[in-house]
């Protein structure tokens, strides 16, 4: 991978201005010494840092031997006439940019290879990705032994800064090397991950194809599975197909020459392989149930909910998918994109686990629809357990659990003292919890969608007194209900917090 800028011309201010013709000589031009001057002076107006022309910029070597827009060719091969930094120059608005001795210089500039610079130590195609003698395959060839260790007889750090392998005793960098930061300028420095696998600020393949057009012919899907898409909201790590690095980053199975993909077992179901010759994935992310085709890696064409598995699975629940799942619309045709599809489990719900996942939020399995919320928080008594109106299911998998039907089964509370308690659909009848049963007041028959409060105020399930009270009002007395029923400044009883246990418990109590 190449760095955003390559070679930085710092020491340009030395080099005698190229708007001096200078006779081509024997010496073979240089990139650093003779060609970077041409550019800046002629062709950086155009071709600068900022939206450069035919995206190709003058601006640094790495830049100008790379590619331009939108041909996608590039600047400086084939090596000879046609290439288009010279066969630019015959073309409107280029004509006559340069003189004569800076063309001539600059075509044997590029037959020569576009070297980088003259130098004694390093062959100029060292910061070359095209070039047999690039650093980047030398490194590699020598398994990181010249990076990484300061006793190796060419060690980068015996001249470079930046580096990892500064042998004892050298502390500064030789006069003249460039550091290794000046092109690896991510905050990894020289072993960020895209130095090896990404370009620029991405950290996985392809890289860039200008420089490694072999790495275009099967680019995989990486891109499909790192970034966010319309079945999550952020990629999967990388970690889900490869052991990550060590702390020292090459080491191991890390920077071993081989691609190694060891998948996630907390994401890809146990058993899971891949087949190198093939590019074909068996993984449970696609086809858990296995039968349908599994797409080969060098496929990057987006997969759509049927291809990984039916919408409904076979076999499944009946009903609109939002009855059980958080992420996916009512018909399962498209999904929100949160963190919950292809993390290797079937979620329901918000994944929590428990009852609120699909009924409320988490550990609260109260649903904020209806009247739910007056029967989780009441005021006049203790919360009303579900099975007062659901028959709650031993296990998720209940029959009556995920069949997209709400089934409302009064009992407990509501039928208590032989109330004959029913539901329509909309409203409770004779339901004991509202005053069935109850002498000389008609029980209330509160609509489920009513959240007036007017079914919960004081006097709405039995007189007060209550017909069976005696005469006295004085309701709290110490004697009678003094701990469990308080007057406001108005004289208006209610229900204390210590009374709520025993008020609208099924049972009457008459004594304190």
């Amino acid at each position: 991978m190449i760095a955003r800028d390559a070679l930085a011309l710092a020491c340009l201010s030395l080099v005698p201005s190229c708007s001096e013709d200078r006779p081509v000589g024997a010496q073979i031009p240089a990139y650093q010494e003779d060609v970077a001057p041409i550019l800046m002076a002629r062709c950086a107006g155009c071709h600068g840092k900022s939206t450069p022309a035919a995206g190709w910029s003058a601006t640094s070597f790495l830049e100008t031997i790379g590619c331009i827009a939108p041909s996608g060719a590039p600047a400086t091969l084939p090596r000879d006439g046609s290439v288009p930094i010279l066969a630019a120059l015959d073309q409107d608005p280029h004509q006559g940019l340069l003189t004569a001795p800076e063309r001539e210089l600059l075509t044997k500039w590029v037959s020569a290879g576009g070297p980088a610079f003259r130098s004694t130590v390093h062959a100029p195609g060292i910061v070359d990705p095209r070039s047999d003698g690039w650093h980047g395959s030398l490194l590699r060839d020598g398994r990181w032994s010249s990076m990484l260790d300061p006793n190796d007889s060419n060690a980068c750090g015996r001249c470079h800064d930046g580096t990892r392998s500064r042998p004892p005793g050298i502390a500064f960098a030789a006069p003249g090397a460039t550091a290794c930061t000046t092109c690896h300028d991510q905050p990894g420095g020289i072993l960020a991950c895209p130095t090896c696998h990404g370009a620029g600020d991405r950290n996985y393949p392809p890289r860039d194809p200008c420089f490694f057009p072999a790495d275009s012919v099967r680019p995989g899907a990486h891109a499909a599975h790192v970034l966010p898409s319309q079945v999550r909201s952020i990629g999967l790590p990388c970690s889900t197909c490869h052991p990550m690095p060590p702390a020292q980053v090459i080491g191991g199975t890390h920077g071993n020459g081989t691609v190694d993909v060891i998948f996630d077992p907390m994401v890809v179901a146990p058993g899971a392989s891949y087949d190198a010759a093939t590019g074909g994935c068996t993984v449970s992310c696609h086809d858990v149930g296995g039968a349908r085709p599994r797409p080969l890696w060098s496929d990057t064409t987006p997969l759509g909910c049927g291809d990984c598995h039916g919408s409904p699975p076979t076999g499944h629940f009946p009903g609109p998918c939002t009855n059980c799942h958080e992420e996916p619309n009512a018909d399962g045709t498209a999904l929100s994109g949160a963190l919950l599809h292809l993390n290797g489990k079937v979620d329901l719900g918000d994944g929590s686990g428990q009852c609120g996942a699909c009924h409320g939020r988490g550990d609260d399995p109260w649903p904020a629809t209806g009247a739910h919320p007056s029967h989780a928080s009441p005021t006049l008594s203790d919360p009303v357990a579900c099975s007062n109106c659901h028959v709650v299911p031993a296990t998720v998998m209940d029959p009556t659990h995920l069949d997209g039907v709400v089934h409302v089964t009064l009992a407990g509370l509501a039928v208590a003292r032989d109330a004959g308690a029913s539901w329509d659909g909309e409203s409770c009848t004779s339901v004991a919890c509202h005053g069935a049963q109850l002498a000389d007041v008609p029980a209330v028959v509160p609509r489920w969608d009513d959240d007036s409060g007017a079914a919960s105020a004081c006097g709405a399930c039995h007189p007060i007194p209550p017909s069976q009270h005696t005469s006295s009002t004085s309701c709290d007395r110490a004697t009678c209900h003094g701990r469990e029923v308080v007057r406001n400044a108005q004289g208006v009883p209610s229900i204390a917090a210590a009374g709520r246990s025993l008020h609208i418990d099924g049972i009457i109590e008459v004594s304190p």
